[in-house]
């Protein structure tokens, strides 16, 4: 689904009387928070991955110290390494390929490439923690709510790096 066929389905799924405020993505955010908690963690593990893999040089090991860098899973710390570095990168894509769509009576969330849709109503969001960041973003974070179509599951959720405009649009509707 992309995001044309997003829209139609929340227009052939919404209620008679509701009507669509606004649609839109969020904004790109590449290293927010993650590139300290992330990427230097990683580039940290591939230099320990690659040290060990060529086998400590530069400093003289007891033996029961080489044992340990030849048996280390120097492959398992590269590959998490990798993982942590590509971590941004593997969000910002993901928000790329998000569409949120407001209407009075609900917010949608749809993930392009997961074909997963998300709603949630108005007042919820409208209670929603609202965090604003210095360049204009804001991020809504839910208390914890229920999910799924049996309502078994209780995890915390968010609308995450949303532009201004969806906050005006947001404002507008709730109070009308």
């Amino acid at each position: 689904m992309n995001k044309a066929g997003f829209r139609t389905w929340v227009e052939q799924n919404k209620q008679a009387d509701e009507e669509i405020v606004w649609a839109g993505s969020p904004r790109m955010v590449y290293f927010r928070g993650l590139f300290i908690t992330r990427v230097i963690p990683g580039l940290l593990l591939l230099g320990v991955a690659v040290w060990f893999h060529l086998g400590a040089p530069g400093i003289p090991l007891p033996e029961w110290a080489m044992f340990i860098t030849d048996t280390f899973p120097k492959e398992l710390v590269f590959t998490l390494g990798v993982l942590f570095v590509l971590m941004p990168f593997l969000r910002a894509y993901m928000l790329r390929h998000t569409f949120y769509i407001i209407t009075n009576k609900r917010v949608f969330k749809g993930r392009v490439l997961s074909n997963r849709v998300r709603q949630w109503p108005l007042e919820m969001v409208a209670r929603a923690r609202r965090i604003e960041y210095r360049d204009g973003l804001s991020t809504y974070l839910f208390e914890e709510w229920e999910d799924g179509p049996h309502r078994h599951e209780r995890i915390s959720r968010g609308i995450y790096f949303v532009r201004p405009d969806f906050c005006e649009a947001l404002e507008k509707v709730t109070k009308a």
